[in-house]
């Protein structure tokens, strides 16, 4: 098309060039850039001057605008057409364009609903929101070993001899019934505090003997004597007999009359070996219980320190037919008291010997 309208302003100035010469152009002004530099140089256009005022001199015939002979395709404009830069409905062709869908026609978009924001009251003053402190990093604590369990590192000096005394079937070694109508067992409170001893001293290294662990049994003096002197040990061997006591009384269903409390040990006469070892049961015993402190006492006539082959002591803890004593010593916490004062006892002999 636009190859067509060149050929026909080419052929126009021809025209021109026919009724008259086109003043050259003026060299002192440029002529303005081409801004279609691809396509062909339009000349410009001839002065007023030299054209005709009412350009009858290319009119033919007087009811149409211009003779020249041009494809088809020009439209011949008649001389009383208005022409208009405004297109009419007319003008226009309709264009039938689908319309765009921008979402996935197999997603469902929802729309979640919004709250509405309260208004603001222009009355009441806005706290601002004070500043949060930053956060420190957390730093991961370092990996810890696993922590082995403890070996003893107790180096054993003696092998004791812990004898419980009575057992299930030794007469008497009972105290009379309390309201509630039990009463004090003297074998069950022997073994009770043996085995609180064993239980703290064992895990340690230190090395203990239980001479009687059976609970059916009677005195049997002999027996219990026989076990300490035949029982083989690597270390020397100590003794000790742990008892609670008992006062004379009308008989086994009676109080005593007078009441008789608070703690004693017994040694051989004449072993000074046996004397410091009852000594140190003594001392720990009044401390840790808080018992009368009746002494050390000695003695030819106790079997069980008599006829051992060792260096011996028995301990007394605590009367149980005086009514209060025998019931602190149903009490656990009396009777741990009681058990820890026989292993500080140990332990200290064990740590400066005898």
């Amino acid at each position: 098309m636009l190859e067509r309208i060149i050929e026909f302003f080419k052929k126009l100035f021809e025209a021109f060039n026919d009724k008259g010469t086109v003043n050259p152009p003026d060299p002192h002004i440029p002529s303005p850039p081409n801004p279609f530099p691809d396509e062909p140089v339009i000349p410009d256009e001839p002065d007023d001057a030299d054209l005709v005022s009412d350009g009858s001199d290319l009119i033919s015939e007087p009811d149409t605008i211009g003779t020249l002979v041009f494809p088809e395709e020009l439209e011949i404009i008649e001389p009383d057409t208005i022409i208009s830069d405004n297109p009419t409905d007319d003008d226009l062709i309709p264009i039938d364009i689908p319309p765009i869908d921008l979402t996935d026609p197999d997603t469902t978009v929802v729309t979640p609903p919004v709250d509405p924001v309260p208004p603001t009251d222009p009355d009441t003053p806005v706290t601002p929101t004070p500043p949060v402190d930053p956060v420190d990093p957390v730093t991961p604590p370092d990996p810890v070993d696993p922590v082995e369990p403890e070996i003893p590192t107790h180096e054993p000096r003696y092998l004791w001899c812990l004898d419980n005394g009575h057992g299930r079937f030794t007469a008497g070694k009972r105290s009379p019934k309390f309201d509630d109508g039990t009463r004090f067992m003297e074998y069950e409170f022997n073994r009770d505090i043996v085995k609180r001893i064993m239980d703290k001293l064992v895990p340690l290294g230190v090395q203990i003997f239980n001479v009687v662990p059976e609970v059916d049994t009677d005195n049997f003096l002999k027996g219990r004597v026989d076990r300490a002197n035949a029982h083989q040990s690597d270390y020397p061997k100590l003794f000790v007999s742990i008892h609670a006591n008992a006062a004379r009384s009308e008989s086994q269903e009676h109080w005593a009359d007078p009441p008789a409390k608070g703690a004693e040990t017994w040694y051989y006469t004449g072993s000074s070996r046996g004397r410091k070892l009852a000594s140190i049961f003594q001392k720990h015993i009044v401390q840790y219980t808080g018992m009368v402190n009746r002494g050390l006492k000695s003695t030819k006539s106790l079997y069980v320190i008599r006829k051992t082959t060792m260096t011996s002591c028995l301990t007394e803890n605590g009367f149980y037919n005086h009514p209060k004593e025998a019931a602190e010593l149903m009490k656990d916490e009396v009777r741990q008291l009681i058990a820890d004062a026989h292993i500080a006892a140990i332990l200290e002999v064990e740590k400066n010997g005898l």
